[in-house]
């Protein structure tokens, strides 16, 4: 029993009248998480500098570099978010292997649903909640209380973003799981 999935290799089956959508779908959704993991790897890069950069600047030079913290810290929120649609739609997300186990092929196929229903319903919330947060932020004009005195609606949008990416790629997956596209126990979940 695996956490790991490869849904790029399950074959694509269903209903004619229903491919074509879903493949557009299921399309638009690996293009969109892969480049958010794309961005998630390219941050971790910009942090892994960026702290390497404040150590060196505090405990070689002795003249610490302002912001370092703060902007790590917006850009590990910024992380996460560009890189959890691509976690959903890879397989590397949590889940309990001992129940799906214990689950036949029907099963399985109804806790996939369940669990995509799940992170969909999430990612609504979490862009809702985003975007108030960030649109309260831009007509305030609120600014971080840091070094950086950044507007907050410039890390706040990255909740809103990555909100839309995990649940267009959740949606495509529940899709998929009533259509028995999915991988199932076997190959992996999510």
């Amino acid at each position: 029993m695996s956490s790991m999935s490869t849904p790029d290799a399950v074959p694509r089956s269903g209903s004619k009248g229903t491919a074509l959508p879903l493949r557009l779908l299921d399309g638009a959704a690996t293009a969109l998480s892969r480049t958010g993991g794309a961005l998630s790897v390219l941050l971790i890069v910009v942090v892994l500098g960026l702290t390497t950069a404040g150590v060196v600047a505090r405990y070689v030079v002795g003249h610490p570099l302002e912001g370092i913290d703060e902007a790590c810290g917006y850009l590990v929120v910024a992380m996460v978010m560009a890189g959890a649609a691509e976690a959903l739609r890879t397989g590397h997300h949590i889940r309990i292997d001992l129940i799906m186990g214990f689950a036949g092929p029907r099963g399985r196929r109804w806790l996939d649903a369940w669990a995509h229903l799940a992170v969909l319903v999430f990612a609504v919330l979490l862009f809702r909640t985003g975007w108030h947060s960030a649109l309260f932020s831009y007509e305030f004009e609120a600014y971080s209380s840091g070094q950086l005195e950044l507007p907050l609606w410039i890390p706040q949008a990255t909740l809103p973003a990555g909100a839309v990416l995990l649940g267009i790629t959740a949606l495509a997956r529940l899709i998929r799981s009533f259509t028995g596209d999915l991988a199932d126990e076997r190959t992996g979940g999510h």
